[in-house]
């Protein structure tokens, strides 16, 4: 995944002169980044974590993914946010997308 290519993207769509289009370019990406590290998180301690209290032992859902689940959200809202700012496509020309927008 690269951020800076990510970044570039988003603000290539939106009005550079607009403090507040920026500041959501940089709450995305801020959000990206943590969402990456909450998976790196999830990878290390598994998707269910051993909890202890006192003598009992019992596996719970890692908490990681609860809150994965609530940055993927925001990062849908802001998604449509900027989706709204970008000009509609030109339905003239057919699908305009080419293998390469796959990778």
């Amino acid at each position: 995944m690269n951020m800076a290519k990510i970044k570039k993207q988003l603000l290539n769509g939106i009005n550079s002169k607009d403090e507040v289009e920026k500041e959501k370019v940089d709450r995305y990406i801020n959000l990206l980044t943590i969402f990456y590290e909450l998976d790196e998180s999830i990878k290390t301690n598994g998707v269910m974590v051993e909890t202890v209290n006192a003598s009992q032992r019992f596996l719970k859902p890692n908490p990681a993914i609860a809150e994965k689940n609530k940055i993927n959200t925001s990062l849908i809202a802001l998604g449509r946010d900027f989706n709204s700012n970008l000009p509609p496509p030109d339905k003239t020309k057919g699908n305009s997308y080419t293998a390469s927008d796959l990778t």
